[in-house]
């Protein structure tokens, strides 16, 4: 026998129950990677054999495949296979008299590789595909009352009601041959197929499986708690389920940087307090009073906790918090800016150690976490400025209050003459005495000196150079990001006007903002690529780095206002659409209910006055 390596980045898992009612487990499956064979098989005939039944077939169709894998073409093979299956069920039955009438139904697929596959079915056993978070029927029941209704004999609705809507009308074993439907499948990245038996549909929603199917867990979990689903609906039936998950389109940086990158940084924890303690941090002033091993604990491993999270989720929301909470707890004790600042240069130093020692070892990831961990240093450094602001702010207006009670001290006698009345009538304690620092003045830039500025022209001309010929979206967003880390002002109006270019007209949905948002995330990584090709000391590259990435994050969050403003009247539809799913939804799991009622009630019926005899036995 041949066998062939399954698809690279393939992944299957397969389970199956006995359930809450029955004794015995007449279900039998498949999972052979290494001919991409995959089969669920249901048997029936209760005390006529039914677990033989599935397993006979199970056997002969695997003994097909593995004689003829590389001979016949795949579609032709899967056919040939289930006949086969059938064949063998029916020259059992005709053996052993006491096995007369058993038979299995079967849905198989055949792995042609990762991009292709064949689904064969006889019977009520089905297959699923989910796509995209949809989840589809790839097959259709082989049950009398559903080939009376594709003859328009019974509407809709009359087979939700038939006695008989699970009476079969094909399976393997009631003759040697049967009629197989075979459906031929082009993968798509991250694809999910479900192989099942009316165990599972028949006690679990749609919007169940389909939920727990597109849950992103692993195969293995996801074949398992499908089988738990089936069993809190009751349970009723043998339950088996085989998922196979195509692989996934590439990573994304982004997406690198969320798992590869976060959980490197992570494991290397212990080396970057090691390296802040060598620093000095458990001598600076800010943890005097400490057991080195608490300071170590409460700032650096706070911090380090803190970019694990913010690399996690693609945000800066917890650096930014850790920054603010160690300046506010600081200043609260009305301690001096010299030892914040040597504290964060002491953090900031041991998370450039740890992400240059792995770079070393993964050039490509250590580049990525490189870029992200600095963005994360610079978020820091934003919080401790506002902070700086907001006390700046504090002291301003006490230095009002101040001035304005020495003057009403000083000039008691002459107040009621109006002398400290400006033109408008207005006491002077209403005006601020240091405009510059007046809340409602837009945030502004300290300066940047003429070799900063000089630096980050040739960083960005660097960038265009780097950029795709067809890439115009990276390049208007490095024109963007030019005139906003140019502006002198260092105000938001420049970062909407240049969002605004890059928005233009686009459709709302994932084709026409993606594109936009990968842009800047393309961006991102070329300007902070670009920053080590320039001739600068370390300490202007540093500086350009930050100016470009604050400029970046400003770009990106008008980006986002602007796609947010554009969404507003599809998510006030989505809420009304939402209503009425919600009322769908409930009116499907009544309709569930009741179909799982009737399986239980008429599963078994047999009417002999009907003209196809029992369960199973006629060929349409």
């Amino acid at each position: 026998m041949t066998t062939i390596p399954p698809p690279l980045g393939v992944r299957v898992a397969g389970d199956t129950n006995v359930g809450k009612v029955r004794t015995t487990n007449e279900d039998s499956m498949i999972v052979d990677p290494g001919r991409g064979l995959y089969v669920v098989l249901d048997g029936m005939g209760g005390a006529n054999a039914g677990d033989i039944a599935s397993q006979t077939a199970r056997d002969a169709i695997l003994s097909f495949v593995a004689a003829r894998r590389t001979v016949m073409e795949p579609k032709a093979l899967m056919e040939a296979a289930i006949q086969s299956g059938s064949a063998a069920v029916f020259g059992a039955a005709q053996a052993h008299r006491e096995r007369h009438g058993m038979g299995t139904t079967a849905v198989a697929c055949l792995l042609v590789d990762a991009k292709r596959a064949v689904i064969g079915h006889v019977g009520d056993s089905r297959a699923y595909l989910l796509r995209q978070g949809r989840l589809q029927m790839l097959t259709r029941d082989h049950t009398i009352v559903e080939e009376l209704v594709d003859r328009g004999l019974l509407s809709a609705d009359e087979a939700e009601r038939h006695p008989y809507k699970n009476v079969l009308s094909r399976n393997l074993g009631s003759r040697a041959e049967t009629r197989v439907d075979v459906v031929e499948l082009e993968l798509k990245p991250g694809d999910r197929l479900l192989l099942c038996s009316d165990g599972l549909y028949g006690y679990a929603a749609a919007e169940a499986i389909q939920y727990v199917l597109g849950s992103g867990d692993a195969p293995e979990h996801v074949a398992r708690d499908l089988i738990e689903l089936a069993l809190r609906g009751g349970g009723g039936d043998n339950v088996t389920t085989i998922v196979i998950e195509a692989p996934q389109a590439l990573a994304t940086t982004t997406q690198l940087v969320k798992t590869s990158g976060a959980v490197a940084w992570w494991q290397r924890r212990q080396r970057f307090l090691q390296v802040a303690k060598e620093s000095g941090l458990t001598r600076n002033p800010i943890v005097r009073g400490l057991e080195p091993n608490e300071a170590l604990e409460l700032v650096g491993l706070s911090l380090c906790q803190a970019i694990f999270h913010d690399l996690e989720k693609s945000t800066g929301v917890n650096v930014w918090t850790f920054a603010q909470n160690l300046a506010g707890g600081w200043f609260e004790r009305g301690g001096e800016w010299a030892p914040l600042r040597g504290m964060m240069d002491i953090l900031g130093e041991s998370a450039r150690v740890v992400v240059d020692e792995i770079r070393a070892l993964e050039p490509e990831l250590g580049f990525l976490l490189d870029v992200a961990v600095s963005r994360a240093l610079v978020v820091a450094e934003l919080a401790l400025g506002g902070l700086l602001a907001e006390r700046l702010r504090q002291v301003d207006s006490e230095l009002i209050q101040l001035h304005t009670a020495a003057q009403e001290t000083m000039d008691a006698p002459a107040l009621d003459d109006g002398a400290n009345l400006n033109d408008t009538g207005e006491r002077f304690i209403e005006r601020p005495t240091i405009p510059f620092l007046r809340a409602d003045r837009p945030i502004t830039n300290p300066g940047e000196s003429a070799e900063v500025m000089n630096a980050i022209e040739k960083t960005l001309t660097i960038a265009r150079a780097r950029t795709a010929p067809r890439a115009e979206l990276v390049k208007q967003v490095l024109t963007g990001l030019e005139a906003v880390a140019m502006d002198s002002a260092s105000n938001f109006a420049a970062s909407v006007i240049a969002a605004r270019d890059l928005y233009g007209t686009r459709t709302v949905d994932e084709a026409g903002v993606m594109p936009l948002f990968d842009a800047l995330d393309q961006a991102r990584i070329l300007t902070a690529s670009s920053v080590h090709q320039i001739q600068a000391s370390p300490a202007t590259r540093a500086r350009v780095l930050r100016v470009i990435s604050a400029a970046h994050q400003r770009l990106v969050g008008a980006a986002t206002g602007l796609v947010l403003e554009a969404t507003a009247p599809h998510s006030e539809k989505l809420r009304e659409s939402q209503a009425v799913t919600s009322e769908l939804r409930d009116k499907v799991a009544q309709a569930e209910r009741k179909r799982a009622e009737l399986e239980r009630r008429f599963a078994t019926n047999v009417d002999p006055s009907l003209p196809w005899g029992a369960r199973g036995t006629t060929e349409w």
